[in-house]
């Protein structure tokens, strides 16, 4: 099953690797790139209508996540990105191993640097920018501390990220719909 719900906008159409997995009940419209092996979980919405919508190799956009963009920059999701569910990316960038918790929200124009965790319901204001490798939680989202690449948490992440990478083979495989 790979049937997709995938729209042109005008002369905009996304662009979507072979390795990539959308769910049927997704929405891609307009000017998006998904990378390689990325996963798009059911009911997510990547609206590339104002902007251009760029999501790296081995990203996934969990349950209901959304993602827009603005003319005035392009929405760039780095590689091995974890999107938790319900989260909202007007982002301007979130770079490469960062992880987005749960119901978090970023903000117009603001920038996410590598290794970056931000916390579940977590804020990002406008134009707001992270430092590479810390945790950043609360309303609006502070600094809380350091996050070492090479800590227990961030392989716990990475190996949680690797689960999903293995999603977009499975779920293009053995996904199937049941017929009332």
């Amino acid at each position: 099953m790979n049937i997709m719900t995938i729209y042109a906008l005008g002369d905009k159409k996304p662009e979507i690797a072979p390795t990539a997995y959308v769910h049927p009940q997704a929405a891609v419209i307009g000017d998006v790139r998904i990378g390689e092996r990325v996963f798009i979980a059911p009911m997510v919405s990547i609206r590339g209508d104002r902007g251009r919508i760029e999501i790296g190799d081995e990203t996934n956009v969990q349950d209901g996540a959304v993602i827009h963009s603005e003319p005035s920059f392009v929405t760039k999701i780095g590689r091995r990105v974890n999107i938790g569910h319900n989260a909202t990316i007007h982002a301007e960038s979130v770079e490469d191993n960062a992880a987005i918790g749960m119901g978090a929200v970023l903000m117009l124009g603001s920038k996410v640097a590598e290794g970056v965790m931000i916390a579940n319901s977590a804020l990002l204001y406008n134009k707001t920018k992270t430092e590479p490798n810390k945790i950043y939680t609360g309303v609006p989202a502070k600094y809380m501390r350091d996050l070492d690449p090479t800590s227990d948490a961030r392989r716990a992440i990475d190996e949680y990220l690797d689960t999903y990478v293995a999603n977009t083979e499975l779920y293009r495989k053995d996904l199937h719909k049941i017929e009332e």
